[in-house]
């Protein structure tokens, strides 16, 4: 180019000069869409999983596992659902079998004294964070820390966390704590327990930081089946990747489809063929005229060549390649797409799946009931023994448990307390609520049932109670919506 511009008159060089300058101008999609959970590869992934049971590729899970929850609508969603699933509702079972032996007014003493101590540890909301970082991170690891009014448990660094023994009595999973984190952190030794303080000052000076916590305080939850925790959903961060990918491929097509590009030709055969006809000042100014008027979506060239454009067919981009992503991704987690909003299939099919994923979840569940099994045990020294036991209730299916307990009450069965947990109640709340209504206010005296077809005669009602729409199959969802049972 240089040579060329040598060889030319002043008003060619001027020319040559712009057209130089307007090669280096990149037209392109401004709007570089990208997305956080772009941060790391397929590839980082599958290896990853691929060593597992190395403690860097745990780390390295577990931080793309933080990163997708607060980055990921879909992944946060599917960790919150099967974590927090399961409402937590509990009963308070009695263990001793000599009822012979039994002093009756110790006996609800000693259970009242243990539902005191359950309802301190107020478990539907104490564990939530235990849960969650139990998906999040593949294993809880923490330290109780009970008051006299109150209890909570605190979480420790994943990072210096390891598990590393079973307890042969009860069948928990132990940890051991590696005390360095104390040297990078030396002010934080202060919020830790004291049986930590100790281990750490007794620990100063040794080459191996890692000691065992063993506490019936210490408790260690994991959503692994071995002792190589990883994030309970890691199989789905590749369909998080999709979905991503796909969104981008999406924002970017749909701006290329609203871009145009202006084009402005010189005419040429002036004293030769090779000559402009117009002055360098000349089209230069209606070129910058051009770009200050164009619009930000659309690009302005000015050459002395034809400039073809070629266009994609917006029909061959498949615009539902997102929802596609999405449904592969439930469909990879194990839950339902139909929970989230996907298209709708049939109820029959979404109830089986559910019951599927409350079984999973509920693994975790009972894992924490034998750690405050153990706990209270630990702690207390009852004549009368008695057990807690996590009702298998969730969100989705209180009601239907709550209809076969009373089915059951019916048929005489002692599952009472059962319904009351399945409304929400604690054991000593329950029982002061109904000495309450029953006693104090004598609420069964002064009330008059609602009518219902329970109450009214068989003059009075016709037909059998209408089913929940919950119960009614998608044919008799439509039957209901046309209303194709009334009478003409």
């Amino acid at each position: 180019m240089s040579d060329q511009i040598n060889d030319t008159s002043d008003d060619q060089k001027k020319y040559f000069e712009f057209l130089n300058k307007m090669s280096n101008i990149i037209i392109s999609n401004k709007n570089n869409y990208s997305s956080a959970v772009e941060i790391f590869t397929s590839d980082d992934i599958k290896q990853s999983l691929k060593n597992r049971s190395s403690s860097a590729s745990q780390k390295k899970l577990r931080k793309i596992s933080q990163i997708l929850y607060y980055a990921s609508g879909q992944y946060q969603k599917a960790v919150n659902y099967f974590a927090l699933l399961h409402t937590m509702d509990y009963i308070i079972e009695p263990l001793t079998t000599d009822i012979t032996s039994i002093n009756p007014k110790k006996y609800k003493k000693e259970y009242e004294e243990f539902s005191k101590t359950i309802e301190k540890m107020n478990i539907s909301t104490v564990f939530n964070e235990a849960r969650l970082a139990s998906y999040i991170d593949g294993a809880f690891y923490g330290f109780a820390r009970p008051t006299k009014n109150g209890f909570y448990i605190q979480k420790l660094d994943p990072d210096y966390c390891k598990i590393s023994f079973v307890n042969p009595e009860n069948g928990l999973l132990g940890y051991s704590f590696d005390f360095s984190y104390f040297d990078k952190n030396p002010t934080k030794i202060d919020s830790f327990p004291e049986e930590f303080r100790k281990l750490y000052s007794n620990s100063n000076g040794q080459t191996n930081k890692w000691v065992q916590i063993v506490s019936p305080l210490a408790i260690c939850l994991t959503t692994s089946y071995d002792y190589n925790p990883i994030p309970a959903l890691s199989n789905v961060f590749e369909g998080v990747l999709d979905i991503a990918k796909y969104k981008n491929l999406s924002k970017t097509k749909e701006e290329i489809d609203n871009w145009a590009l202006i084009t402005q030709k010189i005419p040429m055969g002036g004293k030769t063929k090779d000559d402009f006809m117009l002055s360098p000042e000349f089209f230069n100014d209606h070129h910058d005229n051009l770009v200050d008027a164009a619009p930000e979506n659309a690009g302005v060239t000015t050459s002395p060549m034809d400039i073809n454009v070629v266009k994609f067919d917006r029909d061959t981009y498949d615009k539902n390649k997102v929802g596609q992503a999405t449904v592969q991704f439930w469909d990879e987690t194990g839950a339902s797409s139909l929970l989230f909003g996907t298209n709708a299939n049939t109820s029959t099919a979404l109830k089986y799946s559910i019951g599927t994923d409350e079984s999973d979840a509920f693994r975790l569940t009972q894992l924490i009931e034998l750690w405050c099994n153990a706990y209270i045990q630990s702690i207390s020294n009852f004549k009368y023994r008695f057990k807690l036991t996590i009702l298998p209730s969730t969100k989705l299916n209180r009601n239907d448990l709550i209809e076969s307990a009373l089915k059951l009450a019916n048929a005489g069965f002692p599952v009472k307390n059962e319904i009351m947990a399945l409304r929400g109640y604690k054991p000593n709340s329950a029982s002061m609520n109904s000495f309450l209504e029953n006693t104090i206010l004598k609420l069964p005296d002064v009330l008059t049932p609602l009518s219902s077809a329970h109450t009214l005669s068989s003059t009075e009602s016709e037909g059998r109670p209408a089913k929940d729409e919950g119960d009614l199959t998608e044919k008799g969802l439509e039957t209901k919506d046309n209303e194709s049972n009334d009478d003409a």
